[in-house]
């Protein structure tokens, strides 16, 4: 998730600008200033080529690429050094930056040396920044009306949206017929290659699955068997978590840096539409009747928005953003792990009011429900797997054999597959005795899992640039 404070200050330095320019301008806050090639750049934001990159800049009358990251860096760099007390000089070498050329890049671009830029502050160095590009200052938004205090402090802030207008729920729709429910031999069988970073996976009918490649701009089409890309999608930047309507027929992809929600049509394979919202959206879920998205942004705060057409509902400061979010079968309860809070947030679905928390340490990532509703799965990137038995609250872990992310549960409910992220391995856990049972080498990076319907096949999206076919 992007560093906050960076991205904060290069938005209110350099307001109103395109989807494009605005996303250049979070994939520099993401990476504290350090750039990509201009050629890579335009992979990262969905341009076709470095030469679209320079006209979208010199559009929104922002410098070159290397200039706009010389920027960021030095922003970065006054803003550690004003919450630590480091020097520029402590700060370029644990950026392997060479001192000397530290001093001459906040010198090129602020016209100060560093002792002066550092005096001055941050304030003044946006207020250059807004100057090169001739641009006003904005008056800053509206704020949100006070939460009451019973979940102020369940979830540490003060302010909620309220829910206006709430849709009335439709019968939730008929479940798709299917073979009987199984799990792999947990075999690791063809391996796609792709780039872009494939993060996450999610299944749709006739055989297919989709893969975001956030470093890409694009989801992939991916038919399962055999394992072959049958379409590209180009998205918004930074395409992170997909998730599919029940019926099959509409997904939802976060574009964190086009700050929105892709909205793809899965007749024509292509992104038909997007949802804005405030932030980078990190995490996302869909209700079982299909009417509702909740979408977890990296300003922490939860949001649920009406299907199909696209209106918050809701919004609740949440603890930490989220990567993943859980509906309950029941669609009564949305689940929210907190990241480096160590906690799982209960929340009223409908509401968004907070009922329970779970303490689970360390640090939470991934999350699935049994088909029951009973039982709450949570991958922890502290080195174990957390089982959460809703009814009593009671918490137990098993401990695993490295940090893990991705966790998926197969349709009979018997095993999970674990993601261990830099181990490069699948753990696989029995269900019923809780314990590891096998592992699978993955190699790389293996982030998010997800199970065909029928059991059969499961699929890793690998950061390390394929996709895992699992049978």
């Amino acid at each position: 998730m992007p560093p906050l404070r960076l991205t904060s200050l290069l938005q209110t330095a350099l307001p109103e600008l395109s989807s494009a320019s605005r996303a250049v301008v979070n994939t520099l806050a993401c990476l504290n200033g350090n750039a990509l090639s201009a050629r890579d750049m335009a992979e990262w934001v969905g341009l076709r080529d470095r030469y679209q990159l320079a006209r979208a800049l010199r559009r929104d009358g922002l410098p070159p690429l290397e200039q706009l990251a010389g920027w960021s860096r030095v922003l970065y760099w006054i803003s550690e050094s004003e919450s630590s007390g480091a020097s520029l000089r402590q700060l370029a070498q644990r950026d392997d930056v060479d001192p000397a050329v530290a001093y001459r890049l906040v010198h090129r671009v602020t016209g100060l040396p560093w002792s002066e830029a550092q005096r001055a502050g941050l304030s003044v160095a946006v207020l250059r920044l807004r100057e090169r590009r001739g641009v006003r200052v904005m008056a800053g938004r509206k704020q949100p009306v006070a939460l009451p205090a019973r979940m102020a402090r369940a979830v540490g802030d003060d302010v909620v949206t309220g829910i206006a207008g709430t849709p009335s729920r439709a019968p939730r729709p008929p479940a798709l017929l299917a073979a009987a429910p199984q799990h792999p031999a947990a075999v690791l069988g063809d391996r796609l290659v792709t780039g872009g970073g494939p993060f996450d996976v999610a299944m749709v009918p006739n055989g297919l699955a989709l893969i975001t490649r956030p470093h890409s701009a694009a989801v992939d089409v991916v038919r399962v068997h055999p394992l072959s890309v049958v379409a590209t999608i180009r998205t918004g930047p930074v395409p992170t978590r997909v998730v599919v309507d029940p019926l099959g027929t509409r997904a939802y992809v976060t574009n964190q840096f086009a700050e929105e929600v892709g909205i793809i049509d899965l007749h024509t394979l292509r992104q038909s539409g997007a949802i804005p919202i405030q932030g980078h959206p990190l995490g996302a879920a869909i209700a079982p009747d299909g009417h509702t998205l909740y979408v977890a942004t990296n300003l922490d705060r939860l949001h649920a928005v009406a299907l199909p057409q696209g209106r918050i509902l809701a919004s609740v400061p949440i603890p930490m953003g989220a990567l993943h979010l859980v509906v309950h079968p029941s669609g009564r309860r949305v689940y929210v792990p907190c990241f480096k809070a160590g906690v799982i947030v209960e929340l009223d679905a409908h509401t968004l009011c907070p009922m329970r928390q779970f303490a689970v340490g360390g640090m939470a990532q991934d999350v699935v429900m049994t088909r029951d509703g009973t039982t709450l799965y949570v991958a922890n990137e502290g080195g174990w797997l957390n089982a959460i038995h809703l009814p009593t609250g009671r918490v137990t872990s098993l401990t695993l054999d490295g940090p893990s992310m991705g966790l998926a549960l197969s349709p009979d409910q018997e095993v999970l597959f674990v993601g261990l992220l830099f181990a490069g391995r699948i753990a696989v856990v029995d269900t019923r005795t809780f314990k590891v049972s096998g592992t699978i080498v993955t190699g790389g990076r293996p982030r998010l899992i997800a199970f065909e319907r029928t059991g059969r096949t499961a699929l890793v999206a690998n950061e390390a640039g394929t996709v895992d076919q699992i049978r």
